[in-house]
């Protein structure tokens, strides 16, 4: 028979611990269950840093919640805890062992069983990641540079135990590598950088700078007549004499009675200058040292005219500016015959291109000009077809050659002028009074009034002309001249005029050549030694005397020549050495 007993018949009933069975006992003690709230970084004197993850080789974290009992153990999911310190009922400093990098769940276990867990209470963090190249880019001496190193995951980088930095740099703890190195010739520093995130965990990286130096950019004067040198007198130099101080000009032109230069700061310059406010300064008034011209800083190439012809440039935003220069023949491209001497812009395209051989004058009034988009332009005087527009109609603004779009170089003479497509092919056309078309006919022939091409060569890589020669380097590196030669002009060791290209010498390092005035010329090899052969009036060969050449000669011992340009009785070159 069993007996019921009410609820309402207890009133004080004890139960003893040892009156219950071992599974009772589990049973409510598991009720009890700790809790985990959070898991804290700490470092070995278990105080909590600022940090969020450990290091993937272990570490040191406190455990935060409560009902944790004297004894318990930790896993790091199912890895045990390298050593768990009991502090209190709701604290535990815990080492953690090695895991890789991810989150994991926290186990708290008391000694009676109960067990706490945090699901993803932990996190692990890998090596720093590396996401600077090296080596680093090249780097300029004398120059202040700043660079900086990036690693994932980093918190501080610095320098390698053993290794060293680049003199004049220095490696900040944020990564930013900035210093100006100052040597003598080029040189490549190899340095070990460590990168080290908040867990101290570290990733070391070996880099390579590359500081390279540029030689001194030096701008010389030879020859000259009046104050053209610009040189503050009126005195000729039979060689080459410097302008200024190093590394200040980049670019000069000369065109026979002024000289325009731009500065490596884009400001343009001029001096020289007789007549027609031919330097972009106030009419008629000559200068014998540099002038500032306007204010601009986005300067980018410069033209000269010859014969007070206008003077050209193109800033930085590929706008075309005429300077100056006589505009009887509408040659200043503005709709009309008025002359200016300051710069004025040409219609507002801003494609022209920039660099040598992109933009030419002739010596009787027009003027041409090659696009980025391959096309060339042409204005002025037109009486012998010169403008290659197939007629002789002169303009007074840009009107374009064809219809090409390969045009490489353009040089132009005494209503005549050569240019060079992109594929390789030579072209003439305007006066042929000296042969300077190169076509085979007898001087004084027909004209062309639209271009035509120079026999069926395809390596022809740059032309130019003077008065009444035509000049031109092959791909092959192979030297060419045609047209009048009075004065050896066209280096035969002969005054014998050609009407057909015909080589110079057997060279086959040119790189460059430049007409001089009406019967001279210059060029530069590839291996950056300067030549010229022709008429001298002033010692403008920079050879110490004005004996005329009729083959190349070598001007001075210097091999690093980059660019020239002349006129009537003096030229300006740029050295870098």
């Amino acid at each position: 028979m069993t007996t019921k007993i009410s609820g309402s018949q207890i009133t004080n009933y004890t139960i003893e611990t040892t009156q219950l069975s071992n599974t009772a006992v589990a049973a409510f003690a598991q009720s009890l269950a700790p809790k985990v709230l959070y898991a804290n970084v700490a470092n070995s004197a278990f105080t909590v840093l600022d940090d969020t993850a450990v290091n993937i080789g272990g570490g040191y974290i406190v455990v935060t919640g409560s009902d944790f009992q004297s004894g318990a153990t930790v896993l790091i999911d199912t890895t045990s805890a390298s050593a768990v310190t009991y502090v209190n009922s709701t604290t535990l400093q815990v080492q953690v062992p090695t895991k890789a990098a991810a989150s994991y769940n926290i186990y708290v276990v008391n000694p009676d069983g109960g067990v706490g867990i945090k699901v993803n209470g932990i996190t692990y963090s890998s090596n720093p990641t590396w996401v600077t190249s090296s080596p680093l880019s090249n780097q300029l001496a004398n120059t202040a540079f700043n660079v900086t190193l990036s690693a994932t995951g980093a918190s501080s980088y610095s320098v390698a135990a053993g290794s060293t930095l680049p003199a004049g740099t220095s490696l900040l703890a944020n990564g930013y590598f900035y210093g100006t190195v100052t040597i003598g010739a080029e040189t490549t520093y190899t340095f070990d950088v460590v990168a080290t995130d908040a867990e101290l965990q570290d990733s070391s990286k070996t880099f390579q700078v590359t500081v390279t130096v540029t030689p001194p950019i030096r701008l010389y004067a030879i020859g000259g007549y009046f104050s053209i040198l610009g040189l503050n007198d009126n005195i000729s130099r039979s060689s080459p004499t410097q302008i200024g101080e190093n590394n200040v000009w980049s670019k000069v032109a000369y065109g026979g009675s002024n000289v325009l230069a731009l500065k490596t700061n884009g400001t343009l310059w001029a001096w020289g200058g007789f007549g027609s406010g031919s330097i972009g300064l106030p009419t008629n008034i000559s200068r014998s040292s540099p002038v500032q011209i306007g204010s601009g800083t986005d300067w980018a190439h410069v033209f000269a005219g010859t014969n007070s012809q206008p003077n050209a440039a193109v800033k930085t935003n590929g706008t075309f500016w005429i300077i100056g220069g006589t505009n009887v023949n509408g040659q200043q491209g503005l709709n009309d015959r008025v002359e200016r001497s300051s710069p004025v812009q040409v219609g507002s395209n801003t494609n022209w291109s920039t660099g040598e051989f992109k933009i030419a004058t002739q010596s009787q009034g027009g003027m041409f000009a090659i696009k980025t988009d391959g096309t060339l332009w042409s204005w002025g005087e037109n009486n012998y077809g010169q403008l290659g527009t197939s007629n002789t109609i002169y303009r007074s603004s840009p009107v374009q050659v064809g219809a090409d779009t390969n045009w490489s170089t353009i040089g132009s003479g005494t209503r005549a002028a050569v240019a060079v497509k992109t594929n390789g092919t030579l072209w003439t056309w305007g006066g042929n009074n000296q042969g300077q078309l190169g076509s085979n006919q007898a001087a004084g022939s027909v004209f062309k009034s639209s271009p035509t091409q120079v026999g069926a060569g395809t390596n022809w890589l740059q032309a130019t002309t003077s008065w009444y020669s035509q000049y031109a380097v092959k791909t092959d590196g192979t030297l060419w001249a045609w047209g009048q030669n009075f004065n050896g002009e066209l280096g035969q060791n002969n005054t014998v005029n050609r009407s057909s290209p015909v080589q110079i010498g057997s060279n086959t390092n040119w790189s460059k050549v430049y007409a001089m005035g009406s019967n001279a010329a210059m060029a530069v090899k590839t291996n950056g030694t300067l030549w010229a052969w022709g008429l001298q009036d002033n010692g403008d060969f920079g050879l110490n005397d004005i004996v005329a050449r009729s083959s190349p000669v070598q001007v001075g011992t210097s091999a690093t020549w980059s660019s020239v340009t002349q006129g009537a009785g003096a030229a300006f070159a740029i050295l870098s050495s």
